[in-house]
């Protein structure tokens, strides 16, 4: 009676402490134990990819072999291993769909570099140029221009404040980027008449000298000035919008250039296709082997297989 009592209590710890248990916790141990599960599949092991950077998910075959097993119902080893040999084969051609996705994301991305790499001979800066900037280069285009576009616009406020207070023109010398965008704009017209600055890079007193010879009084000059503010920030918002027409025509010719990319090319699309045609052909010799094989066990009388030799002669 005691021995009986002290089997009952050592099963009932055992199962309380079965109930503590809660599996693998490691990575390891749950890759392990993940494909507990896989009572069939000698081909498993081979097929799912599963170390690397292409590795595949084993649970993912196995239920796609569960869904076989279950569609063609095997009995016997024989048909089992040709239920194995149908669900290798998509295996195979859901990974060769994968691979042509990535040969075209590469020739894309590949597209993508040459296009942004093009350059042409720049006469003004006696450089090759890219002809086209990406879309983050032409952002930070944009927002650079926006800050000339405040830049400017502040500058015209402040000139016209010292205008109405009557500052001398003398005390804005200091501002030598406007003198010298109002020389640049006006150089070509004082040209005209012969006014020329020998100087390479005159300073705002030689510059208001040329403009006096031009015919610009000081109140004239400074009119001017504050116009070009005005203009200048004009000239930005136009650079602005062709900038941003830029980014979506290189967007409209990135696309024709993918669409007209989007088939893997040369030795690469020969080596897919090839491997395509054999999976397809090991897939419908499986798939017909299967059919055969459960025919006869269910009775059917199935003739032998044909075998047909094809000669093909060239000659005329």
């Amino acid at each position: 009676m005691t021995n009986t009592n002290l089997s009952v209590a050592k099963l009932e710890a055992n199962k309380q402490n079965a109930l503590k248990s809660t599996g693998p916790k490691t990575p390891m141990g749950k890759a392990i134990t993940k494909t507990n599960a896989l009572k069939h599949g000698l081909l498993s092991k081979y097929v799912v990819i599963t170390a690397g950077n292409a590795a595949e998910d084993p649970l993912e075959y196995f239920r796609l072999q569960e869904e076989l097993m279950t569609q063609f119902n095997p009995i016997g080893t024989l048909e089992v291993a040709f239920v194995d040999k149908i669900a290798a084969c998509l295996w195979r051609q859901s990974r060769a769909l994968r691979y042509e996705a990535g040969l075209i994301r590469l020739q894309s991305e590949k597209v993508e570099e040459r296009f942004y790499e093009r350059k042409e001979w720049n006469e003004a800066k006696g450089e090759h140029e890219r002809i086209n900037k990406t879309d983050e280069e032409i952002d930070r285009l944009i927002e650079e221009k926006r800050g000339l576009i405040r830049q400017w616009k502040k500058d015209g406020i402040d000139l016209s404040g010292m205008l109405k207070k009557g500052t001398p023109i003398e005390q804005i010398y200091n501002w030598e980027g406007n003198w010298e965008t109002l020389y640049h704009v006006t150089e070509n017209r004082m040209q005209e008449q012969g006014i020329e600055i020998a100087e390479e890079s005159p300073g705002p007193k030689t510059i208001k000298e040329a403009l006096n010879r031009f015919g610009w009084d000081d109140k004239r000059i400074w009119g001017e000035q504050i116009k070009l503010c005005g203009y200048m920030a004009k000239v930005y918002s136009w650079e602005i919008r062709q900038l941003r027409n830029r980014k979506v025509i290189n967007s409209s010719k990135l696309q024709l250039v993918r669409m007209a990319n989007c088939i893997p090319g040369g030795d690469e699309q020969d080596k897919l296709l090839r491997y395509e045609a054999a999976i397809e052909r090991q897939f419908y010799k499986a798939l017909n082997q299967l059919e055969r094989l459960q025919r006869m066990r269910l009775g059917d009388k199935i003739p032998a297989p044909l075998a047909v030799e094809v000669d093909v002669n060239t000659a005329d």
